[in-house]
């Protein structure tokens, strides 16, 4: 019987979640998801924002992907600390903060997201999701459904997606 999952070491691994993630924050991504979320990216100041905001939200896409997916948690914790050093040295410019202190930094973020994955709402906790990061990005909620509908559908894609690609790898 062939297997349909191929072997592979966690920091591998680990490299496949950065890359992953480096998709979405090419320039072009990152306004490309602007423009869909009608954010007006004046200067390098908006741009950072965007950037800094869409970098944890997508970080913690990983994180929420492969906490659904694995079954092994201290794989998962090695590949997610891996993953996140490959994050800090690579796409942190200014290195104003340690490794440590940068991850709890994005800390309360992630427990946001988290908490409002877990918010019954009557569509969807996406919707809920969706509104923090909405939030985040225009200091209060954005009234844009259109906008607040692309982010349910990035993030619904997003799982989704990974959450297959995941399930392709078997981590040593």
């Amino acid at each position: 019987m062939i297997s349909s999952t191929k072997k592979v070491p966690r920091d591998q691994f680990a490299e496949v979640l950065y890359y992953w993630l480096s998709g979405y924050l090419t320039k072009k991504a990152i306004k490309k998801k602007a423009k869909e979320l009608h954010f007006k990216i004046r200067g390098n100041k908006a741009f950072n924002k965007i950037f800094d905001e869409l970098l944890v939200f997508n970080m913690w896409l990983i994180v929420y992907t492969c906490e659904g997916v694995f079954e092994n948690e201290n794989k998962r914790n090695e590949c997610l600390d891996i993953f996140h050093h490959l994050v800090y040295e690579r796409h942190i410019e200014k290195k104003n903060k340690s490794f440590n202190d940068w991850m709890m930094s994005n800390a309360p973020r992630y427990i946001e997201y988290s908490k409002a994955m877990e918010t019954e709402h009557p569509s969807t906790p996406l919707w809920v999701v969706a509104n923090k990061l909405n939030e985040r990005l225009f200091g209060e909620i954005n009234k844009d459904l259109g906008g607040q509908l692309k982010i349910i559908v990035h993030i619904g894609l997003f799982v989704e997606h990974l959450g297959n690609a995941i399930k392709k790898y078997d981590i040593e």
